[in-house]
């Protein structure tokens, strides 16, 4: 990324920090912000990429915070930065390929606290992407031109998270990621989403991992 990129994200998770340590220290009735980070691994594929299972592994790094948008606090909306990897890895009898993207994501989703602790929350919504860096390997060997493949947005992957908290700051966390737009600017093959014309890659990952809440 360049050095505006680099600011701006810097600038995005400073000011989600700072607004949500200031509203967590003034919370009212309901605790009107919380925050939490989240770390762990990710299970990832990449659709039409000539492979088809969850065989890549990479990580995730997240710092998030939500707010209610409804009188009893139940139904919040949340925001994250997230850096993320996803990618593939293709084996065949042809083809020995392993794609690695890293991605600084902001998802926001609509979440809905359960139970009466509100200790398990369901969220859903969409996790916007900038791509970070792309380093593709083909027979082992860096691969410039498929690395140079990838577009710089993947503007619209939906996501779907559970998150079960075992004391008042630590839980754990799943999420499933699936982009709806072609990350790949050529394709010489490739599946499609939503309609016909968008055809290529669409990255496809699921998540577990660890959170702390404050």
């Amino acid at each position: 990324m360049n050095n505006i990129k680099i600011f701006t994200l810097l600038a995005l998770l400073l000011a989600t920090i700072g607004t949500a340590s200031a509203q967590h220290r003034k919370s009212s009735h309901g605790r009107q912000f919380d925050l939490e980070l989240r770390g762990g691994i990710n299970f990832c594929q990449i659709d039409g990429d000539a492979s088809g299972s969850y065989n890549k592994l990479g990580f995730h790094g997240a710092v998030n915070t939500s707010f209610p948008i409804n009188d009893d606090g139940r139904w919040r909306f949340l925001v994250e930065l997230e850096l993320t990897q996803k990618g593939s890895q293709i084996q065949n009898s042809s083809l020995d390929r392993h794609i690695s993207l890293t991605y600084v994501e902001i998802p926001l989703m609509i979440a809905y606290d359960l139970l009466d602790s509100r200790q398990l929350r369901l969220a859903a919504g969409i996790a916007p992407a900038i791509l970070a860096k792309a380093n593709v390997t083909t027979d082992n060997i860096h691969d410039n031109l498929q690395s140079e493949n990838y577009k710089t947005l993947d503007v619209l992957p939906i996501c779907a998270s559970i998150r079960y908290r075992f004391t008042e700051h630590i839980g754990i966390d799943v999420r499933y990621y699936n982009s709806m737009l072609n990350i790949a600017k050529e394709n010489g093959s490739g599946t499609y989403r939503i309609f016909r014309s968008n055809k290529g890659q669409f990255s496809r990952l699921l998540q577990a991992g660890l959170i702390v809440s404050f």
